[in-house]
């Protein structure tokens, strides 16, 4: 082997189980203090044969919010999570209004809800004293 060879595959060697490895995709979520504004209830149940968590996301601001979406997580005995899922609470939540959420998830000991992400909503008249 000459010595091209040699530290091409010395290089390889070294690079090649780390590529390998699976990257960590742990979500976490991306409104940072959503607790200040928004609250949740929910349980696990099952709807047609399927295991779902479902519940309200409560705004407990004034407020007005789109596109809704919870991160809801199965943890083992352990406390660590097994599985994530990212689901939609639909429609526009209003200030101090809710919205429902359902959300399919393996089944697991235990579950874990948090607000994934939000937008805030601006009203046109609002809009137009900013002008």
């Amino acid at each position: 082997m000459n010595r091209a060879t040699l530290l091409l595959t010395a290089a390889l060697t070294l690079v090649l189980p780390a590529c390998s490895m699976p990257a960590s995709r742990t979500l976490h979520p991306l409104n940072l203090g959503w607790e200040q504004q928004l609250s949740l209830t929910w349980e696990a149940g099952e709807r047609r044969g399927h295991l779902i968590v479902s519940g309200y996301v409560n705004n407990t601001s004034p407020y007005d919010l789109t596109n809704v979406r919870l991160l809801v997580e199965a943890l083992d005995e352990a406390g660590q999570v097994v599985d994530q899922r990212v689901g939609w609470a639909l429609g526009e939540l209003r200030g101090s209004g809710r919205l429902y959420f359902e959300v399919p998830i393996a089944p697991a000991p235990r579950y874990r809800v948090r607000v994934f992400s939000y937008d805030r909503l601006e009203s046109a008249g609002l809009m137009s004293l900013l002008r």
